[in-house]
C-alpha cells in the first residue's frame, strides 16, 4: 500500500518574509492510497492547501509526496479547487450571450484551457468528462453563460483534463441543487486512484458513503483523524455544537436586530404594502440562447411585500430571470416585464430608473467585485445605483445606516481591511450589507447566505424577517434560504410550478 502525502512534525507558512505559522501546532498526518479521506472544520481549506502544497513546509522535508516520481515537481502533479466565485468577467452584462469580453470562450475551450507544446490533450478524457458531468449540449455555449451549477462542474471537469494524480477539492457541493450533488458525488467517488481525491467538507453537509476516513482541524492543528465510522459522531457533535451555537447568539440578537429594523422606513413602505399594482410581473415573457428556449411564456407577478424562493435545478433559467428583472440581460427591454405597472420599452427606462429600487447581490458579483476596496467601502457602495465604484462623499444619514450594521454585525475591526483579504463570510455579509442600505423595494438574493458562517446566516435571516420590502431568493440548502411565503420553481422551458 503506497502513500499518497506523509506530514511529520510539520509547520508551514505562506511564502514571504515575516509570515505567520498557518497551524500553531505541528502536524502528523498521512493518506495511504486505499484511503478516501474528508477534511471537516474551521480551518480545513489551511489544510487543504497545505495538502496540496499551497504553502511552505518547515523543515521542507516534513512534506513528502511518496506516490510521485522524484522528478516531479508536486505542483505540477496536484490540482486544488475551492469555489469562492465564478468566472472573472469585467461586466455582469458579459455573462450573456451579445455582451462579450477578453475573457469569454465556449464551455469546451474553457474545459480544455491553454494549448501549448508543453501540455498533452486527451480529447477522448474531455468527452468523457463531458459526459460524466452532464455537460454534454454545453460545449458551444459561452462558458459566462453557464448557470452557477453548471459552471462549478465545468470547473471540476476542467481540473480533470489535467490529469492531475491528486485532486484536492474545497467545499465541491457548494451552490449544487441535489441532482448536481449527486452527480458530482459519483463521479469523485469513481475517480481514485487515478487521480487520488482529498474533499474539504462543511459541517452541515453530507459526508459521502465512499468517504473512508475523516480529519477534524482546527487553527492550532488536527483535533481528530481516523476512519470515517469513528469520526461521523465527532462530526454529528460538531454540527450540534454549532446549532447550539446558533440557538445562543440568535438569543442575543433580539436587541441588534431592534436597532437595525429602526433602519428600516416600515411606514413609508405601508402605502406600497397595501397597492394591488404589482411590484413585478412578467406578462408571457421568452428568452432563447441560439435558438435554444431557456424561459417560455412565463407570467408571474410578485406583490409588494412577499417573499419568493425561487427554485429549479441548475440551468433551468433562475439566473436568466434575475438578470431580466436587473437589466443586466440584453432582452430586459421587453414590454412583457412591467415593474410598478409601467412596461419597459427601450429608450424609456434606463439601467440605473430599474435599479433604482432594486437591491441585490450575487455570486457574479462577489466574483468580480474590486478586492482593493475595503469593507466600508464595499457597504457604502450600495448607495449608489449601479455601480461599484466607492463612494467620495456620504451623507451623515448614509453614516449612520452604515455605522450602525457594522457595529450590530460585530465588524467593527474590519472596516478598512481590503475586500481580497476578508475571509469568504466576510465578503459575503459585506455584499448582503451592501444590498440592504437602500432599504430597496425589491431586494434579490441569489445565493446571499452561502458558505457564511452558520451564526452569521441565522443573524441575516433573523434580520430580513423583519424587512419590508419584496424578497426573490435563491438557494439550494433551505438552510441557507430566508423565511419565504411563494415560491416559484423553474422546471424546463414552458414549464413552471407557482405557489
Amino acid at each position: 500500500m503506497s502513500t499518497v502525502v506523509q506530514l511529520t512534525n510539520a509547520l508551514f507558512k505562506e511564502a514571504g518574509v515575516g509570515s505567520q505559522w498557518i497551524f500553531s501546532k505541528p502536524l502528523n498526518f498521512g493518506v495511504k492510497s486505499s484511503e478516501r479521506w474528508a477534511i471537516v472544520g474551521p480551518a480545513k481549506t489551511q489544510f487543504l492547501k497545505v495538502l496540496a502544497s499551497q504553502y511552505n513546509a518547515e523543515p521542507p522535508l516534513s512534506r513528502v509526496y511518496p506516490f510521485l516520481n522524484k522528478s516531479v515537481w508536486p505542483s505540477s502533479a496536484i490540482q486544488f479547487l475551492e469555489f469562492k466565485g465564478v468566472l472573472p468577467t469585467a461586466h455582469l452584462a458579459a455573462r450573456y450571450e451579445f455582451f462579450k469580453d477578453e475573457f469569454d470562450q465556449t464551455t469546451r475551450k474553457f474545459v480544455i484551457g491553454n494549448v501549448n507544446n508543453h501540455r498533452h490533450i486527451n480529447y477522448e478524457l474531455v468527452d468523457d468528462v463531458f459526459k460524466k458531468f452532464k455537460l454534454e449540449g454545453l460545449e458551444d455555449r459561452w462558458a459566462l453563460g453557464l448557470s452557477n451549477g453548471q459552471t462549478r462542474r465545468a470547473r471540476l471537469a476542467r481540473a480533470l483534463v489535467r490529469e492531475p494524480r491528486l485532486l484536492v477539492i474545497d467545499d465541491p457541493f457548494l451552490g449544487l441543487d441535489p441532482t448536481a450533488s449527486e452527480i458530482v458525488c459519483d463521479v469523485l467517488g469513481q475517480l481514485p486512484p487515478n487521480p487520488h481525491v482529498i474533499l474539504g467538507l462543511r459541517v452541515q453537509d453530507p459526508v459521502p458513503d465512499w468517504i473512508t476516513h475523516i480529519a477534524i482541524v482546527d487553527s492550532e492543528g488536527i483535533v481528530e483523524q481516523g476512519t470515517s465510522q469513528e469520526l461521523r459522531p465527532h462530526v454529528e457533535v460538531l454540527k450540534q455544537e454549532a446549532l447550539r451555537l446558533q440557538e445562543q447568539e440568535l438569543k442575543r440578537q433580539g436587541e441588534s436586530i431592534a436597532k437595525i429594523k429602526k433602519l428600516f422606513p416600515i411606514e413609508e413602505y405601508q402605502k406600497r404594502l397595501n397597492s394591488t399594482t404589482p411590484l413585478l410581473e412578467f406578462d408571457g415573457v421568452s428568452v432563447a440562447y441560439r435558438g435554444q428556449p431557456v424561459l417560455q411564456d412565463l407570467s408571474w407577478k410578485v406583490m409588494p411585500g412577499e417573499r419568493w424562493h425561487i427554485q429549479g435545478n441548475n440551468g433551468t433559467g433562475k439566473s436568466t430571470l434575475l438578470s431580466l428583472i436587473t437589466g443586466e440581460h440584453p432582452q430586459s427591454w421587453n414590454s412583457k416585464i412591467i415593474m410598478h405597472g409601467v412596461p419597459r420599452r427601450t429608450g424609456k427606462q434606463s439601467f440605473f430608473d430599474i435599479n433604482e429600487s432594486i437591491g441585490f447581490t450575487s455570486p457574479e458579483l462577489h466574483a468580480i467585485y474590486p478586492g482593493h476596496h475595503t469593507l466600508y467601502q464595499t457597504i457604502a457602495t450600495g448607495f449608489l445605483v449601479g455601480s461599484i465604484m466607492p463612494q467620495s462623499k456620504l451623507s451623515s444619514r448614509e453614516k449612520d445606516i452604515i455605522d450602525t450594521f457594522i457595529y450590530e454585525f460585530d465588524l467593527k475591526d474590519k472596516v478598512d481591511i481590503p475586500f481580497r483579504e476578508l475571509n469568504i463570510s466576510d465578503q459575503k455579509l459585506a455584499l448582503f450589507i451592501r444590498s440592504l442600505v437602500r432599504n430597496p423595494e425589491l431586494l434579490i438574493l441569489d445565493e446571499a447566505l452561502s458558505v457564511m458562517d452558520e451564526h452569521t446566516v441565522q443573524k441575516c435571516k433573523e434580520l430580513l424577517r423583519h424587512y419590508p420590502g419584496a424578497i426573490l431568493a435563491i438557494g439550494h440548502l433551505q438552510d441557507e434560504v430566508p423565511d419565504t411565503d411563494r415560491s416559484i420553481r423553474l422546471i424546463a422551458p414552458g414549464k413552471y410550478d407557482i405557489n
